[in-house]
């Protein structure tokens, strides 16, 4: 029986989980330019705990991208070294915190070669 129980609350999720994507894609469908799928410093300010990520997502106009436990990320629609961070527990906004995006080159610096010198 416990087994039953458990299908049916896995298979619940996967529809809930499936209708909340069709309506985060319903919002981002909205937005004239793929930018604005983002979150920027206005749209921040305007979360408030306790709401729920689809509250969330309504006021960015763009779903986040899922980190872990319950975290996640909207890039600014601007600044490409901003981002925000936003925490949900039991899908209630717990935490939202801006955040700084560092760049991760690949190149190695030393082994690029040195500008030939005028003779």
């Amino acid at each position: 029986m416990a087994k039953i129980h458990k299908l049916i609350a896995m298979m619940f999720s996967v529809v809930l989980l499936a209708a909340c994507s069709d309506s985060v894609k319903d919002i981002e469908d909205t937005n004239e330019y793929m930018w604005q799928r983002h979150m920027n410093t206005e749209e921040f300010e305007q979360l408030k705990e306790g709401m729920t990520y689809m509250e969330v997502v309504e006021i960015a106009r763009g779903g986040g991208e899922k980190e872990k436990d319950g975290k996640y990320i909207w890039h600014d629609e601007q600044i490409m070294t901003i981002a925000y961070e936003i925490t949900f527990k039991d899908d209630k906004l717990t935490k939202k915190e801006q955040v700084t995006i560092q760049g991760h080159s690949t190149r190695d610096l030393k082994d690029e070669k040195e500008p030939a010198k005028p003779e």
